[in-house]
């Protein structure tokens, strides 16, 4: 049925007569992830790096080199008294546009020192797992890192605000 759907007449079919019939099952965007980390919400994080994993074709080191450098853009601005996006995006190193400068600086300040702290030793624990320090499955590894992060967005979130 699905020869026939796809390419009438035929007896295979290859990843172009097949992509259009997946939809958005597959691969996914690096900032569809570090967004849904961003914002807390575990459940879609857990989800999308499943499929960067998975159906997505992405080892997961790669998936890892994405998130370390996401947070450590965070970490540079950490206590740098950047208060804009174009000093942000100099000091990062960003040509073009800002708008990455300007989501790690408001991440930043969302997570905080003590977050960030946390952040960086949950990324380096999965980091030497998926290099053998356990014997969990690499996708595990991802999944439970990922679920980490987004709490320790959600309970920054929840945190009460001190004035400034």
């Amino acid at each position: 049925e699905l020869i026939a759907a796809a390419n009438p007449g035929a007896d295979r079919v290859g990843p172009a007569e097949v992509g259009p019939l997946l939809g958005d099952s597959g691969g996914v965007p690096p900032w569809d992830l570090t967004d849904a980390i961003d914002s807390g919400d575990t459940a879609r994080s857990v989800e999308l790096v499943r499929r960067m994993v998975g159906t997505g074709g992405r080892h997961p080191l790669q998936v890892m080199a994405t998130l370390q450098t996401h947070y450590e853009r965070m970490l540079r601005l950490d206590g740098s008294r950047v208060r804009d996006e174009k000093t942000a995006a100099a000091l990062l190193g960003i040509k073009g546009s800002a708008f990455p400068a300007k989501k790690a600086m408001t991440q930043s300040a969302r997570l905080g020192h003590a977050k960030l702290a946390r952040a960086t030793r949950l990324l380096a624990q999965a980091d030497m797992d998926l290099r053998g320090a356990t014997a969990n499955p690499p996708e595990a590894v991802m999944e439970l890192l990922v679920a980490r992060l987004a709490a320790l967005t959600r309970a920054a979130a929840s945190r009460p605000r001190r004035g400034r």
